[in-house]
């Protein structure tokens, strides 16, 4: 009997396991020598999961990485001058591949607060701070 309830334990034992994160996934991690303590009058507002970029600057950024909390990152489209772009949060990953936990109908645990978006258009270039509307209750 006891080796019949231990046979079962250690079968059953990787249906627990749950991954932190996925390494194919993950992105680079975050530049922290390029963080400076500079904005400029880009919104990112979230709602739920999604967060709203308006960017409200005369400039387009083309080839921009979003920053998120100087850890999850996600390569976005052109940002055109005046546009508005809707971005999925759980798409975005750090360096381990862990996706933000962006909340949802169906989660148990409490969302990751957005705190701070950067943006990155250039791999030497200083980090551009955005202005963050967190509208979750």
């Amino acid at each position: 009997m006891k080796f019949t309830i231990l046979a079962l334990m250690i079968l059953l034992l990787p249906a627990c396991y749950n991954p932190s994160g996925n390494p194919n996934l993950a992105s680079r991690p975050y530049p922290m020598e390029l963080h400076v303590q500079n904005s400029i009058p880009i919104q990112v507002i979230r709602t739920d999961q999604y967060v709203d970029i308006v960017n409200s600057t005369a400039d387009d950024y083309n080839e921009a990485t979003l920053w998120v909390n100087q850890r999850y990152s996600k390569e976005l489209p052109p940002l055109r001058a005046g546009s508005t772009m809707r971005l999925n949060l759980w798409y975005l990953r750090d360096d381990y591949g862990e996706q933000f936990n962006a909340g949802g109908v169906w989660r148990t645990d409490q969302p990751t607060p957005l705190v701070l978006a950067e943006l990155q258009i250039a791999e030497d270039s200083d980090l551009i701070g955005l202005i963050v509307i967190d509208q979750q209750d």
